[in-house]
C-alpha cells in the first residue's frame, strides 16, 4: 500500500469514528452520562468521559484498552471493533442488561472511588450481565464467601500494596462467547419428551442456557460467556 493510500485509509477510518461518535447515544458518557465524551474503549466498544476514563486505564489493557478520539492514532482493526459493536446503546444493552437491586449508575459529578465501585463491576466483574451470561458456579468453601467476593475484591484495589485478599484469586485474560442457537430432533429423556438446555464449562465456571419446556427441537438463540484464565491452556469444544 501507498503512503498515499495509507493517509487516505486512516483518514476513512477516522471519519468513521468521528460518524460514530456523532450518533445520539455517543454523545454522552456510558458509564456516567457526561456530555462530549472525547475517550473511548476500543475493545469494549464504548465512549466515555475523562473521568470515567481513569478508571478504565485502572482495569488494565486485557479489559479496557483507552484511547483518545482525537489524539490517538487508532488501527484499523480498533476501528472496526467500535463501529461493529455500534456504540454506546449496544455495549450497555449487553453490559448493563440486569441491574442488582439498590445498584445505580454513577453521575457526571460522582466521585472517583463511586465511579470505580461501578465500572469495576460493570467491566471487570461483569455482574450487571443478564443472568444467562453469568458465571454460576465457583468452587468456594461457603456461600458467604461467594455474595461477599465483590466486595473483597474492591476493597484489594483501593489500596496500592497487594492484600492477602487477593491471594488465590484467579486471573483471567480474556473471554470465550459461544452464540448457542437451536436443536433439531433431541433425544426423549422424559416421559414423551425433554425439557433441553445447554451447558458449557471452562475450568471451574459453568454457564447454562435457558430451560426449553416439552421441545425436541429448541431455540435458544442465546449467547453464552466465560473467562478463560491465564495459563489454561488450548480450549476444546466437545459434543
Amino acid at each position: 500500500m501507498s503512503r498515499f493510500s495509507e493517509l487516505k485509509h486512516a483518514a476513512s477510518g477516522k471519519r468513521r469514528l468521528k460518524d460514530l461518535l456523532l450518533q445520539s447515544d455517543n454523545r454522552f458518557c456510558a458509564d456516567c452520562g457526561a456530555p462530549d465524551p472525547k475517550w473511548a474503549s476500543a475493545n469494549i466498544g464504548v465512549f466515555i468521559c475523562l473521568k470515567c476514563c481513569g478508571v478504565h486505564r485502572s482495569l488494565g489493557t486485557h479489559i479496557s484498552k483507552v484511547l483518545s478520539v482525537t489524539l490517538d492514532e487508532w488501527s484499523a482493526d480498533e476501528i472496526d471493533a467500535m463501529t461493529e459493536v455500534g456504540g454506546n446503546s449496544s455495549a450497555n444493552a449487553i453490559y448493563e442488561a440486569f441491574f442488582p437491586e439498590g445498584v445505580s449508575k454513577p453521575g457526571p459529578d460522582s466521585s472517583y472511588e463511586e465511579r470505580m465501585r461501578y465500572i469495576r463491576s460493570k467491566y471487570e466483574l461483569q455482574e450487571f450481565l443478564k443472568p444467562s451470561l453469568r458465571i454460576t458456579s465457583w468452587k468456594t468453601s461457603s456461600s458467604s464467601l461467594k455474595s461477599s467476593f465483590s466486595t473483597k475484591l474492591f476493597d484489594s484495589f483501593r489500596i496500592p500494596s497487594v492484600s492477602k485478599n487477593m491471594e488465590g484469586m484467579v486471573e483471567f485474560i480474556g473471554l470465550v462467547k459461544v452464540k448457542v442457537k437451536k436443536g433439531i430432533n433431541l433425544a426423549i429423556r422424559d416421559m414423551m419428551s425433554s425439557d433441553p438446555y445447554v451447558v458449557l464449562t471452562l475450568g471451574k465456571q459453568t454457564v447454562q442456557t435457558t430451560v426449553v419446556k416439552s421441545n425436541l427441537n429448541p431455540v435458544w438463540n442465546e449467547e453464552l460467556m466465560l473467562s478463560v484464565p491465564q495459563d489454561f491452556g488450548p480450549i476444546k469444544l466437545c459434543f
